[in-house]
C-alpha cells in the first residue's frame, strides 16, 4: 500500500498524499516514459505534468527504394530494417516525430501554406502522443491519478488526446480533487516574444484562475498548478532578448530578467494556496515562498534525456519537497 490514504499512528486522518510533478519534456519519448515510471519509483499516487508535452520538429524519412533517408542533426544517413526503428527511437528521444514520408509526400506539405502545415504538423504530433497516452493506459494502475495539460507551446489536438484518454485525466481550466486536496490548473503563459500557441493577458489569466479560486473556496489545502511561474520570485529568470529574438549580453554574459506572469504572483499573494507548481522557465529550478504558499518550479534539462521533477509530500495543510532527476 502506498501513502495515499495511509493512517496515522493514532489511527485517523491521513498521514501524506504524495505528488511527483514534472513539466516541460517537449516531446521526449524517453522522458514521458520516465514520468509514468516515477509512480512506481518514488511510490507517488499523484502524477501531474504541468505542459509543454510536445516536440516542435517533425523529422522526415525519406522513402528511397528498400530504406528510408533521413537528415538528422545535419548528418545524411540511409537506414532501414533495424536501423530505421532504432533511428525513430533516436529521434523520439530527442523531442522530435519521426515520419515515413515518400518524395511527393515532401513536396506535397513543402507546398501547404503556414496555416496549414501547421494543421499537418499537429496530425502528425498528435499520432505519437496518443501512443504516449495509450502507454500509460498500461504502465499506470488503477490506484494511481495521472494528471496532464498542454503549456504554451502545446498545438491544436493535445487537448483533445487528453479528454479522450482512458488513465491520463485532463485538468486545465479545472478543479480536480484527490485525497484531501484539491488542484487549479492554467496551462496557458503570459505574453512572449515566440507568439507561442497558448498566450493569454495577464488580465485574462488572472480572471480565468480567480473564477476557479473563487468557486474552489478553501486554500488551506489548494495547489495552484499554473505553467507560468510567478514575476520576479526566483522561479522565472530567463535570458533577455532583443526584438530579433538574440540573446541580451551585460559584459560576457547574458543579461538575466524575471519573465513571469506578474497575474500568477498576484494570485498567489491573494488567495495563499498551500503549494503552487510551475515550469515554462527552464533556467530556474528551485522552490521559495510567497507568503504561506511554496511555489515550486523544477525546471528542464530535456534535452539531455534526463528529467527534472520534484517529490512533493502533502500533509495535513503543509508541503514539504524533494528534488529528484531521473
Amino acid at each position: 500500500m502506498g501513502l495515499f490514504k495511509k493512517k496515522d499512528k493514532q489511527g485517523g486522518g491521513t498521514s501524506a498524499t504524495r505528488i511527483y510533478y514534472a513539466s516541460d519534456i517537449h516531446g521526449s519519448e524517453v522522458l514521458w516514459r520516465k514520468f509514468l515510471n516515477a509512480a512506481a519509483a518514488y511510490k507517488a499516487e499523484v502524477l501531474v505534468m504541468g505542459g509543454d508535452v510536445t516536440g516542435k520538429v517533425v523529422v522526415p524519412l525519406v522513402e528511397q527504394g528498400d530504406g528510408f533517408q533521413v537528415d538528422l542533426f545535419g548528418q545524411k544517413s540511409f537506414v532501414s530494417g533495424e536501423q530505421l526503428e532504432e533511428m525513430e527511437v533516436k529521434i523520439r528521444n530527442n523531442g522530435m516525430y519521426p515520419h515515413r514520408m515518400t518524395g511527393e509526400d515532401v513536396q506535397r506539405v513543402a507546398a501547404l501554406t503556414e496555416d496549414e502545415r501547421e494543421h499537418w504538423f499537429a496530425d502528425v504530433m498528435r499520432q505519437t502522443f496518443d501512443g504516449w497516452l495509450a502507454l500509460a493506459d498500461e504502465r499506470l494502475t488503477d490506484d494511481m491519478r495521472c494528471f496532464v495539460m498542454p503549456g504554451n507551446d502545446d498545438p491544436e489536438g493535445v487537448d483533445r488526446s487528453i479528454a479522450e484518454a482512458k488513465k491520463v485525466e485532463e485538468c486545465d481550466g479545472r478543479i480536480v480533487t484527490f485525497g484531501d486536496y484539491s488542484m487549479i490548473s492554467l496551462g496557458y503563459a503570459n505574453r512572449t516574444p515566440f507568439d507561442s500557441p497558448r498566450e493569454l493577458t495577464e488580465e485574462e489569466i488572472y480572471r480565468r484562475v480567480s473564477a476557479l479560486a473563487d468557486e474552489a473556496g478553501d486554500m488551506s489545502r489548494m495547489i495552484f498548478n499554473l505553467h507560468v511561474p510567478p514575476y520576479d520570485s526566483q522561479l522565472d529568470t530567463a535570458p533577455a532578448l532583443d526584438d530579433d529574438l538574440a540573446v541580451v549580453m551585460s559584459g560576457s554574459a547574458p543579461k538575466m530578467i524575471g519573465v513571469g506572469s506578474t497575474a500568477v504572483r498576484e494570485l498567489i499573494e491573494k488567495y495563499q494556496p498551500m503549494l503552487s507548481l510551475h515550469g515554462h522557465v527552464h533556467e530556474s529550478p528551485g522552490a521559495v515562498s510567497i507568503g504561506r504558499t511554496l511555489s515550486i518550479n523544477p525546471g528542464s534539462d530535456y534535452h539531455t534525456g534526463r528529467i527534472a521533477g520534484c517529490l512533493i509530500n502533502l500533509k495535513g495543510d503543509t508541503a514539504r519537497h524533494q528534488f529528484v532527476t531521473g
